[in-house]
């Protein structure tokens, strides 16, 4: 086999494994058995194994870095998401974030598989050594707001479980007999393992450390825009989304110092990977699609190719799940039930 067959090889192997892992989380946070939950794991290190010579043997046979086709730059976001997670576990206990990000690498590296494998020659404005530095930094920070958008859903999704599972109590019988722990893990459900306070840490983290690899890869991109094209800012389609994305996280760091809650903080980290989703996605592949339908400008970053269809399904249908997450997490205004209201009474005469 020559090198380029085994640099399919790696990446068939890996998405295998992104499913076979995804399968074991999913059933490792049902279950709550550990086993599952480490070989879950072990297996989404396999597949970021596999994929690390695959991109390396990328780059040795066509002389490039691996992100600069739609094939080469989706399967580096899987690695780089996989990779982000495997250090988020290295010294910590974290594999429940898994339930999300397992399913996002396989999602990806599927969507990748789709595209032409094929290599292609370096369009002139791909030229430059910021093709180095800017495109795998971005890709980096958009991978930790990925895994800080996994521990936010996560936070979401618990709080919610144990909003309904305290309602629940209350309309049983008197809160003030329910013992404290009885309330703490009412509700939980598959997540009894994993803390709000941590989840918000994760989160919190994975921004700290994305936000500043974002504003480094705006600047150098502003650079190498000027070197490629004449301009530091021409308020491109791509520009402007990563600017939206900028200031959405900005948001979210202004929101930790205020110590405003954890739930509003979660909402703010999920509503920019929504704009890591525009950045990434949307103007890659939206606009192009848009494009043979309505008179919509595409920017200067539309060299890498792809299908369009193909990419505007995979956009719509992870943005359609991330909006259902925000709709079906949401918090309600709390019932009255007859109970309690027959309770407000009696102490109230």
């Amino acid at each position: 086999m020559d090198i380029a067959t085994y640099e399919q090889l790696g990446f068939e192997i890996a998405l295998g494994t992104y499913l076979l892992s995804s399968i074991l989380f999913i059933l490792y946070v049902s279950m709550k058995k550990e086993r599952l939950g480490s070989m879950g794991l072990t297996l989404a290190f396999f597949g970021f194994a596999f994929e690390t010579i695959a991109l390396a043997n990328r780059w040795f046979y066509t002389g490039h870095p691996p992100w600069v086709t739609t094939y080469e730059v989706m399967a580096f976001f899987a690695w780089t998401l996989v990779g982000a997670y495997l250090i988020l576990n290295f010294r910590s206990n974290y594999k429940s974030v898994g339930i999300i990000v397992a399913p996002l690498a396989f999602i990806i590296m599927g969507f990748s598989s789709m595209q032409s494998a094929n290599p292609e020659p370096l369009v002139p404005a791909l030229q430059s050594v910021w093709l180095l530095i800017h495109v795998p930094i971005v890709i980096l920070a958009y991978g930790a707001f990925a895994v800080a958008f996994a521990a936010s859903a996560l936070y979401l999704w618990k709080d919610r479980k144990l909003i309904v599972g305290t309602k629940d109590l209350q309309n049983d019988q008197n809160p003030h007999d329910v013992p404290s722990s009885k309330h703490s893990q009412s509700g939980a459900g598959i997540l009894t393992g994993l803390q709000l306070d941590a989840l918000d840490d994760i989160a919190y983290k994975s921004v700290a450390i994305g936000f500043p690899l974002l504003t480094f890869g705006i600047i150098t991109g502003a650079i190498w825009a000027n070197r490629a094209w004449g301009s530091y800012w021409s308020w491109d389609p791509k520009e402007t989304w990563s600017l939206v994305t900028w200031f959405v996280f900005l948001i979210y760091l202004h929101a930790r110092t205020q110590n405003w809650s954890g739930r509003f903080a979660a909402y703010i980290s999920v509503s920019g990977f929504l704009s890591v989703i525009c950045t990434f996605l949307g103007v890659g592949y939206v606009l192009p699609f848009l494009e043979s339908f309505f008179s919509v400008s595409t920017g200067m970053h539309g060299y890498a190719g792809g299908d369009t269809l193909t990419g505007t399904v995979l956009f719509c249908g992870v943005l359609g799940a991330v909006i259902v997450l925000l709709l079906t997490t949401r918090k309600r205004p709390p019932k009255t039930t007859k109970a309690s209201s027959k309770d407000v009474a009696t102490h109230a005469g």
